[in-house]
């Protein structure tokens, strides 16, 4: 019966350890592609402003 609780007890530690950092990290990752996607944008419309100032 022990050994029984040990093992849940260590299965429990590993998936702290490894998905909640996943998990919590998910939304700072869907920030991030929306700054670097307005990041592309803003770069395209100056690309943009400057090939129509050089024709």
């Amino acid at each position: 019966m022990e050994t029984v609780v040990v093992v849940i007890a260590i299965l429990n530690a590993l998936f702290v350890a490894l998905f909640l950092p996943l998990v919590w990290s998910s939304t700072g990752w869907k920030e991030e592609q929306e700054r670097a996607r307005a990041r592309r944008m803003a770069e395209a419309r100056m690309e943009a402003r400057l090939l129509r100032f050089n024709i």
